[in-house]
């Protein structure tokens, strides 16, 4: 029998797909009733997922606070960032979150092809 790792992965699966479809919501400018909670996901979920990209040797509990607070930072300095020069819109807020987040993802795995052994 299965362990409860295909679980956690179905659940992290259908959160990054529900946050995505948050994503393509509040771009395209969509209005649904089920945009807020869906971009909420997306703000939580997708930042975190890619910053779990460089935290290969750490325990799932390290990992999980270590993408935590990477979520709030993330999220909260865009968000400050685009409030301070004038530029807030959720459409171009999920889209800098979706770039910065891709940006982080794209680090960590050309880290670890740089560096195959690290994280293991």
């Amino acid at each position: 029998m299965a362990s409860g790792r295909g679980w956690s992965g179905w659940l992290i699966w259908a959160a990054l797909a529900a946050g995505t479809a948050g994503a393509v919501i509040a771009i395209a400018g969509i209005d649904t009733p089920a945009r807020v909670p869906l971009v909420l996901v997306f703000l939580a979920v997708v930042p975190a997922l890619a910053v779990t990209t460089l935290l290969g040797g750490l325990d799932r509990l390290g990992a999980v606070v270590i993408a935590g607070i990477s979520t709030i930072v993330v999220d909260f300095a865009i968000a400050e960032t685009m409030i301070i020069s004038g530029t807030w819109s959720l459409r171009a807020g999920a889209a800098a979150v979706a770039a910065v987040s891709i940006l982080i993802a794209a680090a960590g795995i050309a880290a670890r092809r740089l560096a195959p052994g690290l994280g293991r």
